[in-house]
């Protein structure tokens, strides 16, 4: 019974739940922080170039209205928050009106 409900929730709603707490914990980021892991795959494996290097701060400095430094630390920090707000908006509006794929 409650493996089932758990199973049912997570596929259901993890998605949505995964990225509304991705972006609330950025919005409350300090993006002058530096401390803290290093998640990117390629730089642990030893490649320098790592694409994703500076999106979460510039999504911080996206949410304080600092856009010039959000441009400065990733390009597609600002474009990042579009995409993950309207893919929560879609999932939302699909658990809303029971079309549940």
């Amino acid at each position: 019974m409650i493996r089932s409900k758990i199973r049912y929730w997570f596929t259901h709603y993890f998605e949505i739940v995964a990225f509304s707490t991705g972006l609330i914990l950025l919005a409350f980021m300090d993006p002058e922080t530096v401390t803290g892991p290093n998640l990117c795959l390629f730089e642990q494996v030893g490649i320098t170039f790592c694409p994703g290097n500076g999106l979460g701060h510039s999504i911080a400095y996206t949410f304080n209205g600092d856009f010039v430094n959000a441009l400065q630390a990733n390009l597609l920090g600002p474009f990042a928050i579009i995409m993950l707000s309207s893919r929560i908006g879609y999932l939302g509006y699909q658990k809303i009106n029971n079309h549940d794929q």
